[in-house]
């Protein structure tokens, strides 16, 4: 893939394919236009992954799309526009790309954009979820044996207030609980790999753990959490 200094290089250059990427073409590999257009746009070379993302896209890669959406919210070397933002991210979600879901019900969960709507953000965030688990997770203790989920903390957080508070969505203490878990240990990897941007975030899942609302159901499932992952697994 490619490495700072290419990107450094490429910079400011009108796009061109080179020969990897046209047999990558030639292959129908969407994955390997995309990856490398994410490489780009994390070096800060925008306008060159916007155009990798674009023919991946074109390829069919949904992720793509979505990574297009991200471009146009935040306009990365190209013009910000939200509402184009949101049909990509549309798109991407109806393709099932659990990040466009997620993005969706962040946008709507706040007045950055514009488009605040509670209910909305909670319909995008359980789809998203529900991407990852693939099947129905209400009331089960399949989100506990989920650990893909741990690679989503904040969309787990964001679900398990919701569910515990009731406001936007059904109350259900005991799915709330177990996303809450699953944030708690997700935000531990994140800091523990010196992601200190999570900090504020692993005190707000830690205080609404400790909530005396949860004693009746802690020691349940917490014991299966813990059969599941084990307690060394996450300790401090």
């Amino acid at each position: 893939m490619i490495t700072s200094e290419e990107a450094k290089r490429t910079a400011g250059r009108s796009f061109e394919l080179t020969a990897t990427d046209r047999t990558a073409v030639d292959r129908g590999d969407s994955n390997y236009i995309n990856n490398k257009g994410a490489a780009l746009y994390r070096e800060g070379t925008y306008a060159q992954a916007v155009e990798y993302y674009r023919l991946a896209a074109a390829m069919g890669n949904i992720h793509a799309v979505s990574n297009l959406g991200y471009c146009y919210l935040y306009g990365r070397d190209i013009e910000q526009d939200t509402q184009l933002a949101i049909a990509y991210f549309k798109t991407a979600a109806a393709g099932r790309d659990v990040d466009a879901a997620y993005k969706l019900g962040d946008i709507y969960s706040r007045d950055k954009w514009g488009l605040k709507d509670p209910e909305m953000s909670v319909y995008y965030y359980r789809m998203a979820a529900s991407f990852i688990i693939d099947t129905p997770w209400e009331n089960s203790f399949i989100i506990t044996y989920c650990s893909r989920l741990q690679e989503y903390p904040s969309l787990c957080y964001a679900l398990g207030r919701e569910l515990f508070s009731g406001e936007n969505m059904p109350r259900d203490i005991e799915s709330a609980y177990q996303f809450l878990k699953q944030a708690e240990a997700g935000y531990r990897i994140e800091l523990a790999n010196g992601s200190s941007m999570y900090e504020n975030a692993f005190a707000g899942v830690e205080e609404l753990l400790a909530d005396p609302r949860f004693n009746h159901i802690r020691k349940r499932l917490d014991a299966v959490f813990d059969e599941e992952y084990g307690e060394e697994e996450f300790a401090e």
